[in-house]
């Protein structure tokens, strides 16, 4: 049951001065006084939390407490405990004082490698020697917008111990200033007088917190799911602490201080995505330690939601491709090889990246789409794309299938790579469907040229729809296998056997359909592999050819309405006047999952587990198996 007014004087504040009252009232929806059922198993599965508090004088801190997965857990959907049988943070880490003289708690479970995320605020009930309870006064996901993706492993025992006593101070010394000036993530606590602590993550490109001087920070701020707790928090308490992970060395440098929000500001670079929002942290005191359970961080992508900043001039993030060849690779997929106009060599790229080309739509008019990179990451003579062509798409790959010859200039952006290889993986599954092959191919001449161990598993409707097959066969030799979904005499893929045994290591890739992909992901969840070893990338949740009409009934408001084959789920519901929290709107952020009292979903979404899908599904991307769904809406 959510909340019904959920904001707090300040937080209200902040929503009428950037004329996001609206989006914020629909978003509340999404704020509960429990907890997610399908979420009570995320929160046993993190290494990692993050928890706020107020200590004696009013000052606002960010603790960071790490262990193996299962020291916090939920023991039902309003009541969290925290193990305290083994060390989780430095010995004097402000927070457990703080506990002693204000119960309030804001935590923040973030699983990096998923991008996954919820915040949960309460009251600790019991502070002892061995365990910390903790009652649950709200609870709400949040979106995954700029979180960059890390996997990570526990180091083993000898490497735990780290006996350095910490140390304090104002004023930021130079190694410190180094880690902020690198650091691509913090985490901030923030408060309210009544409405108790909260904590909260703020991520962007290294560098992207300002060093003002050696006792003030300057952080631009995106735009979010518009509620504005943080902000809010600022404004009717201006106390907030911070915290930053050294994820090489296993320290924490711990921030107290005083935030201003800095509004309307000038921003010829684009740091803050078009806001032009920044809040300013006047430092009051630090606290660096060695974290006594350390664990071991492989950054994997940065997040795409960042901004792309303005500092470079416009040719050196784009490039004039001459089409040397182009080939058909099956009846649907042609592939196009293309050199510089200047002839000179390429950008350097990694397995999985994609280029965005410029191209023309039916109206005439110009948009770019994105195409994964299927060549050789080792050669940069040349970019090789596949791309199939949608009679019923946006027209994208017409223009490219219909339009373009051999000898025709195309423009593109630099690489970029948002589903990179695990640089730390004893062993690489790779999976494709269709056209997602694209990248696979990719990574699969990576593995093979450096001679680490692999699979691949490629599936289409069929076996003439395989493409780039020779390749593939010359590449793969004996470590590939062939699959036709439509041919009742063929191979079919089986993942409960191919993930039967989910071993430390062991990474999985995934490109194709979004139900494919989900296929994966909810099998290897019910297989028990982290979600941290598997790794996807979606072309999209477009709508289906046979996609039809539904009917969705809404048992809250007593609605019923009609969902056009063409139309969303969440459209509708907007254009009716329903209140329904959401952002992302490609089934990415859960802030739009609903409850669902009838009917069965037709889950597209790439971001609830088996567990909320029993209940619930993502409106935006998700319809009906039959004619009709009831809503608790």
């Amino acid at each position: 049951m959510s909340i019904s007014n959920p904001y707090h004087e300040g937080e209200l504040a902040v929503q009428q001065r950037v004329s996001e009252i609206e989006m914020a009232r629909l978003n509340s929806g999404a704020i509960d006084h429990t907890i997610l059922a399908g979420a009570l198993r995320f929160i046993e599965q993190q290494p990692m939390v993050v928890i706020g508090s107020i200590d004696p004088e009013g000052a606002v801190w960010a603790s960071t407490l790490l262990g193996n997965p299962g020291f916090l857990r939920a023991l039902d959907n309003q009541t969290l405990e925290l193990d305290l049988s083994q060390p989780r943070s430095a010995k004097d880490d402000p927070l457990w004082s703080n506990l002693n003289k204000n119960q309030n708690v804001g935590l923040l479970l973030i699983e990096l490698g998923s991008r996954r995320r919820i915040r949960i605020n309460g009251r600790v009930r019991t502070v002892s020697d061995t365990h910390t309870v903790i009652d649950v006064e709200r609870a709400y996901p949040n979106c995954p917008k700029y979180i960059q993706r890390r996997d990570w492993k526990t180091l083993p025992p000898d490497a735990q111990s780290n006996t350095t006593p910490s140390t304090r101070g104002k004023t930021l010394n130079h190694a410190q200033k180094s880690l902020i000036a690198g650091a691509d993530t913090l985490f901030v606590a923030s408060a309210h007088p009544e409405h108790g602590v909260d904590a909260s993550h703020r991520g962007g490109h290294p560098g992207f917190v300002q060093l003002i001087n050696d006792r003030q920070l300057r952080i631009p701020d995106f735009a979010g799911n518009s509620m504005f707790n943080t902000l809010g928090n600022f404004v009717s308490y201006p106390h907030a602490g911070v915290v930053f992970i050294d994820f090489e060395r296993g320290r924490l440098l711990q921030l107290t201080g005083r935030p201003k929000i800095l509004w309307d500001l000038d921003d010829p670079q684009g740091e803050t995505g078009g806001t032009r929002r920044y809040w300013q942290f006047d430092i009051e005191g630090w606290l660096e330690s060695a974290l006594p359970f350390r664990l071991s961080w492989e950054l994997l992508d940065y997040s795409p939601f960042i901004p792309e900043l303005r500092r470079e001039s416009p040719a050196t993030g784009t490039l004039s491709l001459r089409v040397e060849r182009i080939r058909r690779e099956s009846e649907q997929i042609r592939s196009f090889r293309m050199r510089a106009t200047d002839g000179g060599a390429l950008p350097e790229f990694q397995p999985g990246a994609h280029i965005q080309v410029k191209v023309q739509l039916p109206d005439g008019s110009h948009a770019e789409r994105h195409y994964s990179l299927l060549s050789d990451p080792d050669e940069r003579a040349f970019y090789e794309i596949g791309v199939l062509a949608k009679p019923d798409g946006r027209g994208g790959s017409l223009y490219l299938h219909e339009q373009i010859q051999e000898g025709d200039v195309i423009e593109s952006r630099v690489p970029k790579n948002e589903f990179p290889l695990a640089g730390n993986a004893n062993h690489s599954i790779l999976i494709a469907g269709g056209i997602g092959i694209t990248p696979i191919l990719s990574m699969l001449r990576r593995l093979a040229s450096a001679r680490q161990s692999f699979e691949m598993h490629y599936s289409a409707r069929t076996y003439s729809e395989l493409a780039f097959r020779d390749t593939i066969e010359q590449v793969a030799g004996d470590r590939v296998h062939f699959y036709a979904s439509r041919d009742p005499l063929g191979q079919h893929l089986e993942l409960q056997h191919l993930l039967s045994l989910p071993e430390p290591g062991v990474h999985v890739y995934i490109c194709g359909p979004r139900r494919m992909i989900s296929a994966v992901r909810e099998t290897a969840e019910a297989l028990g592999w982290p979600s941290a070893q598997i790794h996807f990338e979606s072309f999209g949740a477009q709508p289906l050819a046979d996609d039809r009409p539904i009917r969705v009934h809404l048992a809250k408001s007593n609605l019923t309405l009609n969902v056009p084959a063409e139309h969303t789920i969440l459209d509708t519901l907007l254009d009716a006047g329903v209140n329904v929290p959401h952002d992302c709107k490609r089934g990415d952020c859960t802030l739009c999952a609903t409850r669902v009292l009838g009917g069965e979903p037709d889950h597209r979404d790439l971001c609830l587990n088996s567990a909320e899908r029993a209940s619930s599904m993502c409106v935006c991307v998700s319809r009906a198996r039959g004619d009709e769904l009831t809503l608790d809406l």
